[in-house]
């Protein structure tokens, strides 16, 4: 009898609107003797997953599934020893294992680039997941215990220190608790409350196992271009003591009805921070049940018409007004037994206004009386945390749109269907294992806990969604009309207003040093407790047998491959606009995505100063349209000047673009870029019928937005409160504050974009601007906004980037661009800027980009306390000198033969042995529980090698613990670094190549960074790299260690450290002369007066 019988037929789950049987082929099997299910989804991707689901009801707020899920991959019956489960899914081409945890599953994952290595990992992986050892001395370093001093570590500990009194984290277990009864998975917190964490037992975890953790409860979800022999010579053949169940069924209907005494309306609950302009709202509506796919759907398209873009009626209502009442809206259907519509408002300006005594208020102190040091003229905006008034403003919107009934647009609903449409079919491109999971756990979830599916398996109730949506399209007003009273006007929210507190930062951090002396008295005998606290770290080493790591399997590397494409580069005779070259690729997608890439590397330093606002404005403000210019689909040019406002210009945008942005470099955000800030990019993403109606409007927007002096406040209070958010977050203070210090200019030079664009000195910068326009002076604002235009549209050397589908011709892409542009060009009336240089025609590939490290004569070490932290990050960062790519000089062939880059990839291999999931780094610190992790990382653009600590709970410890690694590895080389660790790096980083060469979008970004470092493809790239990789030697990592890594841990080399921590922690003297600044001495370094 075979372990696993097949279920039913095999399900079609469309990949969009017109796969219909050219879906993804889905089936099910169900294990012999239990309730155990694998499912295989066969897509075309190179990427294969494996997910092992777990469904795990959160009882309470110990945290259980969550410190379960940390132990599981601490060992297992029959692979008892420490990392070998990680080290096994290095070997198969994949970055390790991962998981996650919710309140009412828990998901063991890997990626990997084939069925081997997916077959490879699976069984030892089930091990793992069903039959874990779950030690007393693994309890200790993973989950909790304090040192002699008393100083709380753990590395679940760790992270939920700092999760747990962030914005986020406490909104989000607090709207859970006001719409579910205590019994609810949905009211408990999954990643468990500190104060529970230091009181849970191992006893507890190992009973959570028991109810939870059987054959009998788990299901499989495989997805890949997997082949049909693939179930029978894998599947069939895991070990069947393996997948044997105990007869543990936990399948039970979950209760999900609203807490006693019905659904509360509204609680406050205090966060810290050090501003307090701003703080949050959060509403929660009870949904349908998960069984109603239909109605949830509807639901879905309602929210997207809704909240989905910045003209949708609540962006208009609340964020996009002259005073903002948020800076983003963010609204979803939470997946949950009974589901859950969340709406949250950022970024609401708090007025310190008095509040009322409400139980849920979460502090005794009243907030403060005085006003808000800020003019405005808005009469709502003093009363926006008093109970219920927000509520009332949206609830007033929601009628008004019902009055006007969807003001008067009969199509409103059946657009925002078709935009939910492209972004799924988008999502499943971009990201198709990712994208399956988030359709397929929901059933699974349901089948186990749900009343309404209980005992029933099944999976793809969503398979046919793209239809869905579309006929839910087609429903009249009245439909939906019906749908927005009934769930939003008749029903009651939850309301959880989230208030900004500067003093209950450095209030945790007191009340947690009372804790540590508190543990510190309870230890009789210190000695003792040293000796058992080492023992535990001792036991709990990662230490995978020589003989094992020899016998892992490894699958053939040649069966991983990329993402099939065509690719070609056109130098333009004549440039259009700023684009003097096209590179396009062709791939199976039914979108066109296109970057236009334009040089900036020479603007003022004035208009620097002003980037952070333009991209961000530039296609939210108003659009005038000059005559003899072609709008939207019409036959004849327009015969006079028309303006288009910004709300119109977006609504018709949206409707043809699936999405669309403006940004400084690549992969960036507001206020920081990843690589190449001398780059503006304008990007679209489009189903390909609809580009060169998308593209007509792009163009439209970059030559003719018109900056008005309303959008330029709203935009710029917007803003200025989202740096407020962000000063909230460890990371990204982290990295802004190591941006300061490691991106230096030449003297004489101006300050990189980069360094312009960070909150430090945006804060400055977008303050005076707000102060300008409300004191009249806008128009030097829309001086410096429209230099910045005239500057991009008047440059040369830049190039445009296509991903198209193999059907389309590059030649007919480019054609539209020259016609739309000129068309436009010729009417644009801003006059070409002075200059006294003549126009050199520049071939844009490829672009030298150099180091921007300081040249440092002695370390750099700088404290920076943060009042609304938790937990502690570091941050070391050395210049790097190393030739990644061709110089030119020569030969591609003779430089590759040489292999100039040998030191380059020698590093490369060496991050990815030392900073893996269990690696040295990470061991260091995880497996003492100092802290959640470590990671080290080479930066290309900057030149740079990074290496880091994350969500520390004793940074100190942490850092001492990475430099004893280090100094180790020097000492005992071999103990660290094997022949075999070589091959394991190679298969990390064969792993991470397909990874950015797997699916349209990662491919046109690759293909984008190898035109830009020199390479003509591809191939050439994939050359270069394999060439250089398969040459490193075990004595080139060495080479490349001492010379680099091995810096790290010395105290006297001149290299960056950078410790942002609580705003009380001390650094001992130990780990060097560290100087303290404070987020506003290094802002006031910056000019904000431009």
């Amino acid at each position: 009898q075979p372990l696993f019988a097949k279920e039913g037929d095999d399900t079609f789950i469309q990949k969009s609107s017109s796969s219909g049987t050219d879906g993804i082929r889905t089936s099910v099997y169900k294990h012999s003797e239990s309730n155990m299910h694998v499912v295989v989804c066969r897509v075309p991707s190179p990427i294969y997953t494996l997910n092992i689901y777990v469904p795990t009801a959160v009882t309470d707020d110990k945290g259980l599934p969550h410190t379960l899920e940390h132990l599981i991959f601490c060992g297992s019956k029959r692979y008892p020893a420490r990392g070998y489960v990680d080290l096994l899914a290095a070997h198969n081409f994949s970055i390790g294992t991962n998981a996650w945890t919710t309140n009412d599953h828990t998901c063991y994952t890997l990626d990997t680039t084939s069925e081997d290595a997916v077959a490879n990992v699976l069984p030892v992986f089930l091990d793992q997941v069903l039959n874990p050892l779950l030690r007393e001395d693994q309890f200790v370093t993973e989950v909790y215990h304090y040192d002699v001093a008393g100083k709380e570590q753990g590395v679940v500990f760790s992270e939920m220190v700092a999760r747990e009194n962030t914005e986020y984290g406490i909104s989000y277990y607090n709207l859970g608790k006001l719409m579910f009864n205590p019994k609810a998975a949905y009211a408990n917190y999954s990643g468990g409350k500190t104060r529970d964490i230091a009181n849970l037992t191992n006893q507890e975890i190992i009973d959570y196992h028991r109810k939870y953790y059987d054959a009998n409860n788990i299901t499989v979800v495989l997805t890949g271009a997997f082949s049909d022999e693939f179930e029978d010579k894998y599947v069939q053949t895991i070990p069947a003591d393996i997948v044997q169940s105990h007869g543990c069924d936990s399948r039970e209907p979950m209760d999900c009805s609203p807490p006693e005494g019905g659904v509360a309306p509204y609680e406050t609950h205090r966060f810290p921070s050090a501003d307090t302009d701003s703080g949050s709202i959060y509403f929660g509506w009870r949904g349908p049940q998960h069984e109603d796919t239909e109605l949830n759907i509807a639901l879905e398209i309602l929210i997207e018409y809704l909240s989905g873009t910045p003209s949708s009626p609540l962006s208009l209502r609340f964020v996009e007004r002259a005073s903002p009442l948020a800076n983003s809206i963010s609204a979803h259907m939470r997946d949950s037994i009974t589901r859950m519509i969340q709406v949250t408002f950022s970024g609401v300006p708090f007025t310190h206004q008095k509040l009322a005594d409400h139980p849920g208020n979460g502090s005794d102190d009243e907030a403060h009386d005085e006003a808000r040091d800020e003019d405005t003229e808005d009469p709502d905006i003093s009363h926006l945390f008093e109970e219920r008034y927000f509520e009332d403003l949206l609830v007033a919107e929601f009628k008004r749109i019902a009055d006007t009934q969807f003001d008067g647009d009969s199509h409103a609903l059946e657009n925002a269907a078709k935009r939910l449409i492209d972004g799924l079919a988008s999502d499943i491109e971009k990201s198709p294992g990712k994208t399956l999971h988030y359709l397929l756990y929901p059933d699974i979830v349901a089948s186990h806990f749900s009343s309404g599916s209980f005992g029933k398996f099944q999976v793809g109730s969503r398979a046919k969604q793209f239809d869905m949506i579309a006929e839910l399209g087609k429903k009249p007003v009245e439909f939906w009309l019906e749908l927005l009273k009934k769930w939003f006007i008749d029903r009651a929210a939850c309301h959880v207003a989230m208030i900004p507190d500067a003093e209950l930062g450095p209030k945790l951090e007191a009340e947690r040093k009372q804790i540590e002396k508190a543990n510190e008295a309870k230890i009789v005998d210190k000695e003792a407790h040293a000796k058992y606290i080492k023992e535990a770290i001792e036991a709990n080493k990662v230490n995978v047998p020589d003989e094992m790591k020899h016998a892992m399997p490894m699958p053939d590397p040649t069966k991983a491959g990329i993402l099939p494409h065509t690719q070609s580069l056109v130098v333009l005779d004549n440039d259009i606009g700023p684009v003097s070259a096209v590179q396009t690729i062709n791939v199976d997608s039914r979108f066109v995505e296109a970057q236009i890439q334009i040089p900036i590397g020479d603007i003022s330093e004035d208009m620097r100063a002003y980037l952070t606002l333009f991209q961000d404005l530039l296609f939210k403000t108003d659009v005038v349209l000059p005559a003899g210019v072609i709008i939207d689909n019409d036959k004849e040019p327009l015969k006079s000047e028309k303006r288009i406002p910004y709300a119109d210009f977006d609504s018709r945008l949206s409707d043809l673009v699936t999405s669309h942005f403006a940004c400084v470099g690549q992969n960036s955000e507001k206020f920081s870029c990843k690589w190449l800030d001398n780059l503006f990019v304008v990007e679209f993403l489009t189903p390909y019928s609809n580009y060169p109606l998308a593209l007509r409007w792009v163009v439209k927007g970059l030559l003719f937005a018109d900056f008005t002096t309303d959008r330029i406040l709203t935009c710029s209070q917007n803003l200025l409160t989202s740096i407020a958010e962000l000063k909230r977050e460890v990371d990204d203070v982290l990295y802004t504050v190591e941006t300061h210090f490691t991106d230096t200019s030449p003297e004489g030079k101006p300050l990189s974009n980069r360094r312009h664009m960070s909150f430090l000195e945006q804060e400055g910068v977008l303050k005076g601007i707000i102060d300008k326009t409300k004191a009249g002076k806008a128009d030097e604002v829309v001086a410096k906004l429209r230099e910045i235009q005239n500057t991009l549209l008047r440059a040369t050397g830049g190039f445009m980037a296509l991903s198209l589908p193999f059907s389309e011709d590059p030649n007919t892409y480019i054609d539209t661009l020259a016609r739309e542009w000129n068309m436009c060009f010729e009417r644009y009336t801003q006059p070409a800027i002075a200059t006294d240089a003549p126009v050199v025609k520049r071939h844009p590939f490829p672009i030298n980009y150099g180091s921007r490290f300081p040249t440092l004569t002695k370390p750099l070490l700088v404290h920076v306390p943060v009042q609304s932290l938790q937990a502690s990050m570091s941050l070391f960062s050395i210049k790097l000198d190393l030739p990644d790519r061709p110089t030119g000089k020569r030969s591609f062939d003779d430089e590759l033969k040489d292999l100039i880059s040998n030191d380059f990839f020698a590093l490369i291999m060496l991050v990815e042995l030392l900073g893996r999931i269990d690696g040295p780094l990470d061991n260091a610190v995880r497996g003492k529980g100092y802290a959640y992790g470590a990671f080290i990382y080479t930066s290309q653009w900057s030149e740079k090698l990074v290496l880091g600590i994350q969500r520390a709970s004793d940074i100190a410890k942490a850092v001492l613990a990475i430099n004893q690694v280090i100094a180790d590895i020097h000492d005992n080389w071999d103990s660290y670094i094997s022949d075999t660790d070589v091959s394991l790096a190679l298969s990390i980083v064969q792993y991470e190549n397909t990874l950015v060469q797997s699916t349209p979008t990662t491919m046109l970004d690759q293909s984008i960074s190898n035109s830009i470092n020199g390479f003509k493809d591809a191939t050439e790239y994939n050359t270069w790299k394999s060439v250089h990789l398969a040459a490193v030697t075990k004595n080139d990592m060495r080479r490349v260690f001492e010379k680099y890594v091995s810096r790290f841990a010395d105290k006297d080399y001149p290299l960056f450290r950078l410790l942002v921590t609580p705003s009380d922690t001390e650094v001992p003297a130990e780990l060097g002369p560290f100087e303290m600044k404070t987020l506003e001495e290094i802002s006031a370094t910056y000019k904000t007066d431009y």
